[in-house]
C-alpha cells in the first residue's frame, strides 16, 4: 500500500502551520538580537523547527485503510478521500472522518 502525503488545509492547517512558523520565527527574533557572530540559542531553535518540519512530512499521509496526521494518531478511513478540485499538478481532496471531523488536503502531482 503506497502512501500519499499531502499538505493538510482548513482551520487545522491553519493552526498547526501557524505554531510552526512560530518557532522559525522566534529563531529569527533570537538570532537577531544578539551580538555575536553566532548564535547558539538561535541554531537550537532553527534545528527544533525542521525537526518539526520534518516530523510533518513524514507523518501526514493517507493509503487504502487509514489517514495520518502529525497530531493524531492513525484512524481508520470510512471512504477514500474524494478529489474536489485538479488545478495544474494540485490535487484537492476531502476526506470525512465522521459528522463534525472533515479535512481539506492538497497534493502535488500524482492520480
Amino acid at each position: 500500500m503506497k502512501k500519499k502525503h499531502y499538505v493538510f488545509l482548513g482551520k487545522a492547517g491553519l493552526i498547526y502551520y501557524s505554531w510552526m512558523f512560530v518557532v522559525l520565527f522566534i529563531s529569527l527574533i533570537i538570532f537577531y538580537e544578539k551580538n555575536t557572530a553566532i548564535s547558539w540559542g538561535s541554531l537550537a531553535v532553527l534545528g527544533l523547527f525542521f525537526v518539526i518540519l520534518i516530523y510533518t512530512i513524514l507523518t501526514s499521509y493517507w493509503n487504502k485503510e487509514y489517514f495520518r496526521i502529525p497530531f493524531k494518531f492513525k484512524v481508520k478511513i470510512p471512504q477514500t478521500p474524494k478529489l474536489i478540485k485538479r488545478i495544474w499538478k494540485f490535487n484537492f481532496y476531502e476526506i470525512k472522518l465522521s459528522k463534525y471531523q472533515t479535512f481539506y488536503l492538497v497534493r502535488f502531482g500524482g492520480k
